[in-house]
């Protein structure tokens, strides 16, 4: 599946064209697709951190948060990637996104706002039922994540996402039950 909330795979306003209108629709289609896309990836990185079942990091994301913490601190992540965890940006984006939904509420939305800079992209939403057009680009803040040095600390990405959601501050470690 393609990237949904890629900046480099941006959508025209649907009523620029019929074109820009059928890509559109396609888009909203892709939305019910890509939170179970998100969920099987979540659930294939339970499996390549060798939880059992799988299913328990889509359950806990917590559980998985040192094992995570570890890969992301890595200054190359290739070596991550040639054992499966390719794209990494993805696994980290969905892990992120799964996260803060178990730790916050929420879900993915589809931004529908030709106005804004992440319209047609695929953004966590639905968290705060006093703002219900509240979104955060959690694809744009692993982006940014993944830029930084040896030394990132997963932890710092998932408080600044509670932050950007207005929720209280303080990532749960539950790696050991």
């Amino acid at each position: 599946m393609p990237y949904p909330f890629d900046p480099e795979e941006p959508l025209s306003d649907p009523s620029a064209s019929d074109a820009a209108a059928r890509a559109w629709d396609e888009r909203r289609e892709l939305l019910t697709g890509w939170r179970d896309f998100s969920r099987e990836v979540v659930t294939r990185l339970g499996e390549l951190s060798r939880w059992n079942p799988p299913e328990t990091l889509l359950e806990n994301p917590s559980h998985g948060l040192m094992h995570m913490s570890m890969i992301c601190s890595s200054g190359d992540l290739s070596m991550y990637e040639m054992i499966g965890y390719q794209p990494f940006d993805l696994f980290l984006t969905t892990y992120c996104a799964e996260y803060m939904f178990s730790d916050v509420g929420g879900a993915w939305v589809l931004d529908e706002d030709p106005g804004s800079s992440t319209f047609g992209r695929f953004l966590i939403g639905e968290y705060d039922t006093d703002r219900p057009e509240a979104t955060v680009d959690v694809y744009a803040a692993v982006a940014a994540f993944l830029e930084e040095p040896e030394g990132r600390d997963l932890e710092k990405l998932l408080e600044s996402l509670q932050e950007s959601m207005d929720a209280p501050v303080g990532v749960q470690d539950t790696s050991y039950p």
